[in-house]
């Protein structure tokens, strides 16, 4: 699902210039292209998982885990992503 869609952005004042809007999906799944390859761009994908766990599992499974981020209040939970 596409949130923010960075395609064609005008910039003003710049309206010549070579930009990359920045693009927000939604409800990715691990199956999905844009999960399975590294993408160079302004790119965020959102995942869902139900526990901690899930979500070091799912981290650890892809090549491309390193550019990853954790949304918390649980200082105990940040810690230990």
């Amino acid at each position: 699902k596409v949130l923010l869609d960075g395609r064609g952005i005008k910039v003003p004042g710049f309206e010549k210039g070579n930009f990359v809007g920045p693009t927000i999906l939604a409800d990715v799944k691990p199956n999905m292209r844009c999960y399975q390859e590294e993408i160079f761009g302004p790119v965020l994908l959102t995942m869902n998982v139900d526990t901690m766990d899930d979500a070091i599992s799912l981290i650890n499974s892809n090549p491309y885990g390193n550019g990853t981020a954790i949304f918390t209040t649980n200082g105990a939970t940040a810690r230990r992503y």
